[in-house]
């Protein structure tokens, strides 16, 4: 009897050591996905940002993509942005903005009076679609609308005797962006952001005629925002 109890022990602490290793790996399993322990609860979505404006202003450096003979490729101008979001769909914000901006081409640095040097001017005014989201101190964002450009091209004439080429219009604009800002002080953020001015018209001025107008400005811009 006691060789039936003593093969017994001996039996089940063999087992014992053989399916340890197995049992230790089943504990070690990790939770499936979507579990949550008893007495938790599921982590919830981060509340939607309180900071719907943001108000920027920005110096930039246009580049045309069509620029008149005579004129740089490259000018100098500034503007301003206003965007307000409506809705939030988990970190996506949809919204909309205003976006005014200045860009002029010209040889001379100096803009001086009476302005009667060669150059050609925008001013723009356009109407945004604006997609963005908050994550953390970042902001990126995606912009699209449609406006209007106060265009102005001037070339005086080598004759002194006629009259130069003074020509001021309106021509619509299709307006593209994209951009990145980042909170440094509280609500104050930097940013950058690469944006399209197209523009289209069938004028043609100036010697040689040329459709001075149509074509568009790439701008590179350096904002600073405030976010309220």
């Amino acid at each position: 009897m006691e060789m039936i109890v003593s093969l017994a022990v001996r039996s089940f602490v063999l087992a014992c050591l053989l399916f340890a290793p197995a049992l230790a790996r089943a504990q070690a399993e990790p939770a499936p996905e979507g579990y949550v322990p008893p007495g938790h609860h599921e982590p919830e979505a981060p509340p939607p940002s309180p900071l719907k404006w943001r108000i920027a202003a920005d110096g930039r450096v246009p580049v045309a993509l069509r620029e008149p003979t005579g004129l740089p490729t490259s000018g100098w101008g500034a503007g301003a942005q206003v965007t307000r979001s409506l809705i939030d769909v988990g970190r996506i914000r949809f919204g909309v903005g205003v976006d005014f901006g200045y860009a002029r081409f010209e040889n001379d640095l100096v803009v001086r009076q009476p302005d009667q040097s060669l150059h050609l001017a925008h001013m723009t005014f356009a109407a945004l679609f604006v997609f963005d989201a908050i994550v953390g101190r970042v902001r990126p964002w995606l912009a699209a609308g449609a406006g209007l450009s106060a265009a102005w091209y001037f070339q005086p004439n080598p004759d002194p005797r006629e009259p130069p080429t003074d020509v001021r219009t309106v021509v619509p604009l299709v307006a593209l962006e994209a951009g990145l800002s980042v909170a440094i002080y509280r609500n104050i953020d930097l940013g950058v952001a690469a944006h399209l001015d197209l523009t289209f018209s069938s004028l043609s001025v100036g010697v040689p005629a040329y459709t001075v107008f149509s074509g568009g400005v790439f701008s590179p811009r350096f904002e600073v925002g405030f976010r309220f």
